[in-house]
């Protein structure tokens, strides 16, 4: 991408917090899919869970096979379901992308629930084409603040160039009414992205 569609010194000027939500979620979302790292990281952690979360998370593993409509992802994502499985959950979701994503989509522009929209991000940014456009002509609908911020992360991994000005816009838009929650980061990840600096 051109750098002079960005502000002078951008980069220099606005840094990017490495312990942000939109920086977890990025490396959640890329690191996600190897399949050895997400077991390795469950063969740690299982050795300090309790007996009945290890119950709750094999009984979820057992149930997502089964999920077969949209509105069963769509219920499921909105339980309160162990965050260990959203790896399971995404990549089934991924291979039925005709049937969860359109209610999904339509169920996120009013969520206003972290868990829900984290879990519907992480399948966005590995969804097909036609999706991303959806979602960005959805956008202007979504209501809860971190869904947009989340959003914008989905446009610079789905490498959606002809988003910058919307990034740019939400950057300062975000960082100026949410300065507490950081969600000016989300957007501002997606320019690191898009210009190969993240």
């Amino acid at each position: 991408m051109e750098y002079n569609q960005l502000p002078k010194g951008f980069f220099k000027k606005n840094p990017l917090d490495q312990l942000s939500a939109a920086n977890i979620a990025y490396f959640s979302i890329t690191a996600g899919f190897d399949e050895d790292l997400e077991n390795e990281v469950f063969d740690l952690a299982r050795k300090k869970m309790d007996a009945q979360r290890l119950d709750k998370i094999n009984r979820e593993r057992e149930e997502i096979p089964h999920l077969e409509t949209g509105e069963d992802f769509v219920r499921f994502m909105r339980s309160d379901y162990d965050i260990v499985n959203r790896h399971m959950l995404c990549k089934r979701a991924l291979t039925m992308q005709q049937i969860v994503i359109p209610p999904m989509l339509h169920r996120f522009c009013t969520s206003m629930q972290d868990m829900f929209i984290e879990t519907a991000v992480y399948i966005l940014a590995h969804a097909e084409q036609s999706y991303v456009e959806q979602l960005k002509t959805l956008y202007p609908k979504i209501r809860d603040p971190y869904a947009q911020s989340m959003t914008c992360l989905v446009f610079g991994i789905q490498k959606q160039e002809d988003t910058l000005p919307l990034l740019l816009a939400e950057y300062q838009r975000l960082q100026k009414e949410f300065p507490e929650e950081n969600l000016g980061q989300g957007p501002l990840l997606a320019i690191y992205i898009l210009y190969n600096k993240a």
